[in-house]
């Protein structure tokens, strides 16, 4: 069974002009793995912070609207984004702008963006929410263009494991392995970034581990329990999941037998 097939296709809302419709399908299958993995990332973020002279750089992988930018860079949380975008009529650009300049901004971060989606990317830069963001596909393109970015110090992402694989994990760290090389011949210190990111359960890691390993990082899945990510979008979506799983021997008890998709988190860190 093809899991990413299992998984509903958000595709019709994720494309639009803004994030209205996507936050309240969000909102109707209680979605909040992004609350869950912010301190997560934040922990991350905050011990790199001790001995860096400069802003932390984020590449947020599929970063859809800038959910995580919303909220990591403004402190704010998935039920305060709710309150502001679905509170009746969809909140107009003049508006949105007027709600983000109104809370705090943590300067000390930097977000950079990827997506399949140039609709939500747009949106995101327009609402200051990432300093830039590449409309690119990671299983097909090459990132040449990544060397527009700064040096990259985090990598993260929520939820989009399954639409991107193995692949996009190879071709992002051969550029990251060039960078290295160009940082090593002019003589400057080069730390390779740590990769912070949530899978669905049901999605077999064995082959983005082995890119990792490939590339020398140490990769490992948090001891965390699982997070709950939302709630199944149908009937069909949590039976095929859990049969799934059932297959690859993982127990659903206290899990997704509760009608919720559940994520691992995982941390990888170069060995150099």
């Amino acid at each position: 069974m093809n899991e990413l097939k299992v998984k509903k296709d958000f595709t019709d809302i994720y494309t639009q002009d803004s994030p209205f419709s996507y936050l309240k399908e969000m909102k109707r299958l209680e979605y909040d793995i992004s609350d869950s993995t912010k301190s997560l990332y934040n922990a991350i973020i905050e011990q790199l912070g001790k001995t860096a002279s400069k802003p932390i750089n984020v590449l947020d992988l599929g970063s859809s609207y800038g959910i995580n930018s919303s909220l990591m860079k403004y402190n704010l949380t998935m039920s305060e984004l709710n309150d502001f975008y679905l509170n009746g009529t969809e909140p107009t650009r003049k508006e949105t702008k007027q709600f983000y300049k109104e809370c705090t901004s943590n300067d000390d971060l930097n977000f950079y963006q990827i997506d399949i989606s140039e609709e939500a990317l747009k949106f995101s830069e327009d609402m200051n929410l990432c300093e830039r963001g590449m409309n690119v596909d990671l299983e097909a393109e090459k990132l040449e263009l990544l060397g527009s970015f700064p040096k990259i110090d985090v990598v993260i992402a929520t939820g989009c494991i399954g639409y991107i694989g193995y692949k996009a994990f190879a071709n992002l760290l051969k550029v990251i392995k060039n960078s290295q090389s160009n940082y090593i011949e002019s003589d400057k210190e080069y730390v390779a970034p740590i990769f912070a990111f949530s899978a669905l359960r049901m999605f077999d890691m064995k082959d983005i581990e082995k890119v990792f390993e490939m590339y020398d990082y140490s990769i490992v899945k948090s001891d965390i329990k699982p997070i709950r990510q939302r709630n199944f979008s149908d009937h069909k979506e949590k039976t095929q999941t859990i049969s799934i799983l059932h297959d690859m021997e993982i127990s659903t008890e206290k899990y997704e037998d509760d009608g919720n998709l559940y994520a691992d988190f995982y941390i990888a860190r170069s060995k150099n």
